[in-house]
């Protein structure tokens, strides 16, 4: 399923201001609204813009005049700089207009956005897909509502019509989700790629099954990231400690249970854990699903191909 023609045309918006549209979300969202033909686009980052500006693109110098005029401003910078970029918006833009913000950790930024101008509506949302996605895709976003639940659920259904929303009713809960979801993914594959880099990975893909060729594959996207967005989701969600320290000694118990000579018991122990999986999803059918996605892959292999 696609966006539609008119589904893009009917954007409420008709200037969109992207703070750090140098990065690659920012380019995401540029290029999205970009297939509008109604829809002028004003874009701000400190580095250079290396890449291709559409013609409905006009490039900014400061963040003032990047946003002054804009009917929504998206935020698209580094954890760090969330805070005051958007304090820095606020102060420029006009009344009326919505700024969104798409931050990976939402407790600094959302007493921002719960303490900001009354005339602004505030998006506090969390794309849970990559820069690589097609925009004619449909996406999934999170929304963390900041003032008005349905206000604001009905503004990014306007601007994404196609997109899944999932509401999450407050930051702390968003950011718990986020440190099993992001941070134990990608602590376990910056493990997993520490390991890889030292053995000989071209034989090892050459030799392997299906399992281990999605898993190389899975690693190998993550630590395409940039290493500031890695350690920043790292580093930067106060939940990550409690569950990377759980990973840690789940990890150890079932180190242990290698070591035995008790077969009887290491057994026990895999029943056990897959009892309990069993207990909140299908692991059947996540198997099946499991090799649809690899003929899925081959198959577009192959058509990329021809």
């Amino acid at each position: 399923m696609s966006i539609t023609e008119d589904a893009i045309i009917s954007f409420p918006v008709k200037k969109v201001a992207v703070i750090g549209a140098a990065g690659r979300m920012g380019r995401w969202f540029m290029h999205y609204f970009a297939q509008s033909k109604t829809v002028k686009i004003f874009v701000h980052d400190k580095r250079k813009h290396a890449f291709r500006i559409p013609d409905c693109v006009h490039v900014c110098r400061t963040i003032r005049t990047c946003v002054e005029e804009a009917d929504l401003v998206i935020i698209c910078v580094p954890i760090g700089s969330i805070v005051s970029v958007v304090q820095e918006c606020l102060t420029y833009m006009k009344e009326g207009a919505a700024i969104l913000e798409i931050s990976s950790i939402k407790k600094q930024i959302y007493s921002v956005l719960r303490a900001a101008r009354k005339d602004v509506t505030c998006l506090c949302i969390h794309p849970m897909f990559g820069p690589a996605t097609k925009k004619t895709r449909i996406i999934k976003n999170l929304l963390i509502p900041v003032r008005n639940r349905t206000k604001e659920l009905r503004y990014l259904h306007s601007i994404f019509p196609r997109s899944e929303i999932e509401v999450i009713p407050d930051p702390d809960l968003h950011d718990k989700y986020m440190a099993v979801v992001l941070g134990l993914t990608y602590y376990v594959n910056l493990v997993l790629g520490s390991m890889l880099s030292k053995l000989d990975l071209r034989t090892l893909k050459k030799v392997a099954g299906t399992s281990f060729g999605m898993q190389a594959m899975i690693t190998e996207s993550i630590l395409n990231d940039p290493p500031e967005l890695v350690t920043a989701l790292l580093r930067e969600n106060s939940f990550n400690k409690t569950y990377i320290a759980d990973f840690i000694a789940e990890a150890e118990n079932i180190g242990k249970l290698v070591a035995y000579k008790d077969e009887r018991h290491a057994r026990k122990a895999v029943e056990a854990i897959k009892s309990r999986m069993n207990g909140l999803t299908d692991t059947n059918k996540s198997y099946l699903n499991f090799y649809k996605a690899i003929e899925y892959l081959k198959i577009f292999d192959s058509e990329k191909g021809n």
